[in-house]
């Protein structure tokens, strides 16, 4: 079988990452599952040391993933479904990436409670199923977020629109986890978590447009906390006040379209992070363009992907500047101790289809971080069942 087409794919997309929403049958429970293996080296690391998790070593943990869903049918109308997923990248710890309730009130209609995955990007619900989309992985510079999931309450409507077939989902609820950030691990909250998304989809091209937004805090890492320390004991407690990630009003939104017409390939997915009073976290904007070719089992495939800070350093103005060098000192060091996230990608890659569940990949990607260069190769072996 050949996946020839968004629908085809989609459909099979949709064995693996359904909302568990089926014919009836009571208390029985079904399994599905995805598989990636991957690898990747950085073959030219001269500037580039390290990139999301990859150095001049083949390394495998960045792009190895398994995942189970367990769907059980509880009536005609009530669902619950799990998915477990374990990452190389997590030391293989399997968390549960899906765990919710789902009432069907009618043929168009679901209520959903629980964990369940935020709709931030086009590939959101099936964001760790290596074989659902063209890529190895979706373009970091896009697909960019700490967190992926919400704590909370969704309501699914699905319709026709003329020859479209149209989704609207929007959720509320909350997050409490832990994560990785800058090299630290920190707890993170955000609250008043809620959003909006639409998707439009006929038998060649798929459009979405999401809208996001959270009250967002995170723990301070050590050497930020002495900073605090440093800049109220100066006299500079506004700028500690800045630093500190507490309630900032975050807000997300996307554009993405998908075209496969006539064996030729679109995809192209557009988002922007809005911070209320940014400091520590900024402004940014990230998108991509990928352009394929279907031959036969084979897709060749070329994307340009491009992410970028704009980051307002209003609150240093609080510091003198020029007045003293310890004080200009102090500027600087913060301002370079920032996050800085600006990096461009161009990558080229082929997938092959050798059965109707299983697919490899090769990419190659020339790396342009912070005006340093590298180059990415890297493969992976995707399936599901």
């Amino acid at each position: 079988m050949k996946l020839r087409s968004l629908k085809g794919r989609a459909l099979l997309t949709c064995l693996i990452v359904s909302t568990g929403i089926s014919a009836p049958a009571y208390s029985e429970i079904n399994y599905n599952g995805f598989l990636s293996a991957g690898g990747g080296t950085l073959i030219d690391d001269d500037e580039i040391k390290e990139y999301k998790g990859f150095d001049g070593e083949w390394n495998t943990n960045p792009d190895t993933t398994f995942g189970l869903q367990i769907t059980a049918e509880i009536t005609d109308k009530v669902s619950a479904t799990g998915q477990f997923v374990a990452t190389g990248d997590n030391n293989y710890n399997v968390e549960a990436d899906w765990a919710y309730v789902s009432y069907k009130i009618n043929d168009k209609w679901d209520v959903r409670a629980g964990r369940l995955r935020a709709p931030f990007f086009m590939y959101s619900d099936f964001l760790e199923v290596g074989y659902a989309y063209t890529w190895i992985r979706p373009p970091e510079q896009t697909y960019r977020f700490l967190f992926s999931t919400v704590e909370g309450i969704d309501t699914v409507y699905a319709t026709t629109i003329g020859d479209w077939d149209s989704t609207v989902q929007a959720y509320f609820g909350r997050l409490n986890d832990e994560h990785e950030i800058a090299g630290f691990r920190l707890d993170l909250k955000a609250v008043n978590f809620t959003g909006a998304s639409w998707v439009l989809a006929n038998d060649w091209a798929v459009l979405r447009a999401s809208w996001n937004q959270a009250e967002v805090s995170f723990d301070s890492p050590a050497p930020l906390i002495s900073l605090f320390g440093t800049l109220n004991q100066l006299g500079f407690g506004s700028v500690a006040d800045a630093l500190e990630v507490t309630d900032e009003n975050v807000a997300f939104w996307g554009l993405s379209a998908t075209i496969d017409y006539h064996d030729w390939l679109v995809a192209a997915e557009y988002t922007e992070t809005l911070v209320e009073d940014q400091s520590l976290v900024s402004d940014d904007t990230g998108w991509y363009v990928m352009l394929g070719r279907r031959f036969g089992n084979f897709i060749l495939h070329g994307t340009y992907s491009k992410q970028e800070n704009h980051r307002d350093f209003g609150f240093l103005d609080a510091i003198p500047a020029d007045v003293d060098p310890g004080l200009d000192a102090l500027r600087a060091g913060i301002v370079a101790s920032l996050p800085k996230e600006d990096n461009t990608v161009m990558a080229l890659g082929v997938r092959y289809d050798f059965t109707d569940s299983t697919a490899f990949k090769v990419e190659l990607a020339d790396l342009e971080v912070l005006g340093a260069d590298g180059l990415l190769l890297s493969f992976s072996v995707d399936l599901v069942f």
